[in-house]
């Protein structure tokens, strides 16, 4: 995300560059999909042979068998601005129900200024809050960012190389207060444009090159948090990206994972262009988020008031949309996590591009996903063993709960089921 204190001035960039909204669907949308839909079950499934036991390791024949995916292995994420800042008890309740039904991963802001407002004191009181919220509903959260050349605060002055040092200090506190709670960082965002900020981050971009400070980044958040998993993120999807990430894999310190941002605001992308970009960077044979996803919900421009607001016709549109987006992206072996930006409007500036309204009521496009997520590309099923005490069947990547009940007992235990893979699980009873 480009750097927080220019969202205004960018939604204006946007609001004056757009001319047009989405009026139609790209038009090869019928042939993508049906293609789409034939690839999902090939990487998104796995087989599963299941075989129910007693402890002596007999077979117990027919034992009725129920399978419920609880978890998915796929990251569906949004950004979670307003997470714990409602007033109204009944309002924050009814934001985490609808955020915690659909998604399974959560982006939280880490920008430097907001939690270092002065040299000597650090304001963790929001973050600690909502990384609290978040985890009580089992999601898994993202730190977004640790360096964004734009986001540095005003006391932090020029000097590249006090840059650097307090950069290498903050990514090493941040990563390990939080460590075992935000597991996923977007360690560097949009390095490809560091050298123009015009702060000491910036001096430091020119001074050492992006490629040094990115590498330098990624090191210290590495050596600090070996388990983590560790994003570059950015919008310029480029050539410049493309080589940033090869000259880090030569240099033995590649990201985890690339974050692709995509926001869509008064010009969303062909089929085309979103297959072309995911093509490009599963290239560099690293898994792919699409990080931050926008995609409007109105006009393709602010109206002459100042005011920006959802409407009917253009909830529509973005709900079919945003469903054959999500269905190409989940049908790329590539791609491993999508997260929207952000989930309510208002929450990011005055742009009309929430999953729900200002009033927390949910949007078209967010019943679609949910019609996706938690029904389409989720498992759930009831079986019967055969008289050899086997059942199969196959299933999307992910946790399941699978309770067998027969004469001999009855059992619940948890199960991974690993996509594109030969799964066997046994279960002993009582």
């Amino acid at each position: 995300m480009r750097q927080k204190v220019l969202a205004g001035a960018l939604v204006g960039l946007f609001s004056f560059s757009a001319v047009t909204c989405i009026a139609q669907l790209p038009s090869d949308t019928t042939t993508r999909i049906v293609a789409a839909n034939q690839r999902i079950p090939k990487i998104r499934k796995g087989d599963v042979d299941l075989f129910v036991s007693t402890h002596d390791g007999e077979p117990v024949p027919y034992a009725d068998i129920k399978v419920e995916q609880i978890e998915s292995s796929f990251l569906f994420g949004c950004a979670a601005l307003s997470v714990t800042k409602h007033k109204d008890v009944s309002a924050e309740k009814s934001y985490l129900d609808q955020f915690s039904k659909i998604f399974n991963f959560a982006t939280v802001l880490t920008y430097w200024q907001d939690l270092s407002p002065t040299p000597d004191k650090d304001d963790l009181t929001l973050l600690t809050a909502q990384v609290r919220s978040l985890r009580e509903r089992n999601i898994t959260i993202k730190g977004h960012p640790l360096f964004l050349a734009g986001a540095a605060p005003s006391w932090a002055g020029q000097d590249p190389e006090l840059a650097r040092s307090r950069t290498e200090a903050r990514i090493n506190k941040l990563t390990k207060l939080f460590a075992n709670q935000i597991t996923v960082w977007d360690v560097v965002g949009d390095s490809t444009s560091a050298a123009g900020a015009r702060t000491g981050l910036g001096a430091w971009a020119k001074k050492a090159g992006v490629e040094k400070l990115t590498s330098d980044c990624f090191k210290w958040a590495k050596t600090s948090t070996p388990n983590g998993t560790m994003l570059y993120n950015d919008y310029n999807l480029d050539d410049a990206f493309v080589n940033l990430i090869k000259g880090l894999q030569r240099s033995k310190t590649p990201p985890d994972v690339l974050g692709l941002e995509a926001h869509m605001v008064g010009s969303e992308w062909d089929w085309t262009k979103l297959q072309s970009t995911v093509d490009r960077f599963a290239s560099l044979k690293i898994p792919l988020h699409f990080s931050e996803i926008t995609v409007l919900s109105g006009s393709p421009k602010a109206n002459a008031d100042g005011k920006w607001p959802t409407t009917k016709e253009g909830e529509a549109l973005q709900a079919d949309y945003v469903e054959d987006m999500y269905t190409i992206m989940f049908s790329q072996p590539s791609v491993t996590g999508i997260a929207w930006w952000n989930f309510v409007d208002g929450d990011w500036d005055r742009i009309p591009n929430g999953l729900l309204r200002s009033d927390l009521s949910p949007k078209p496009a967010y019943d679609r996903l949910n019609r996706l997520i938690n029904e389409k590309w989720k498992t759930n099923m009831e079986l019967t063993g055969t008289s050899y005490g086997t059942a199969g069947f196959k299933g999307f990547g992910g946790k399941y709960r699978v309770t067998v009940n027969s004469p001999y007992g009855y059992k619940t235990e948890e199960r991974i089921l690993t996509a594109g893979k030969h799964n066997q699980w046994i279960i002993s009873v009582p």
